[in-house]
């Protein structure tokens, strides 16, 4: 049987050791900047970090968000983390007004375009809201069609298929040297 008298010796750390409450701020830009996701660790596995991160992102002012995850991307080099920040960006009122602005700064490769969109269905296949299309339209003119050739691979997700949710044509011009007219 559960014994609910217990003494509530304050936060602890995976092994039990005393730890300090740190904000939720704080908590988002360690689970942020310090994992790889989806891989596990030596005290927890990376399906608990992308759960911890996704609870945290809605506690934290948006643009300390949105920061977070463009200092990830850019400075530390993530890509997959800054990824799933955004998507929970996307999903809370509060936070979507910087959803674009932050989805076409953190998409820097080609094939971030469909692990976006692989990273927003993972959930169930619901339509794109519109700041992630925006977002989406915005990163895909850094692409030329060699790095688009080059990472349309086999996957749940194709360019072609990408490209009928986000209709970038609107926002390609021709390029000096692409060989368009």
């Amino acid at each position: 049987m559960a014994r609910l008298n217990t003494l509530n010796l304050g936060p602890r750390t995976h092994e039990g050791a005393p730890a300090r409450h740190i904000s939720p701020e704080l908590q988002l830009r360690r689970s942020l900047l310090a994992c790889l996701l989806w891989e596990s660790q030596f005290y927890e596995d990376g399906v608990e970090i992308g759960g911890r991160i996704a609870e945290l992102v809605p506690k934290v002012a948006a643009e300390k968000v949105a920061a977070l995850a463009v200092e990830a991307r850019e400075q530390m080099k993530l890509r997959h983390a800054p990824l799933l920040t955004v998507r929970e960006m996307a999903r809370h009122k509060t936070h979507r007004a910087l959803v674009a602005s932050t989805l076409a700064r953190v998409i820097q490769r080609a094939d971030e375009l469909a692990e976006f969109v692989a990273i927003y269905w993972k959930d169930g296949r619901v339509p794109l809201s519109g700041q992630v299309k925006k977002g989406l339209a915005a990163a895909f003119p850094k692409f030329d069609e060699y790095a688009l050739a080059k990472y349309d691979r086999g996957g749940p997700i194709k360019l072609r298929e990408f490209c009928s949710c986000v209709t970038p044509s609107r926002v390609m011009r021709p390029r000096p040297g692409c060989g368009r007219s």
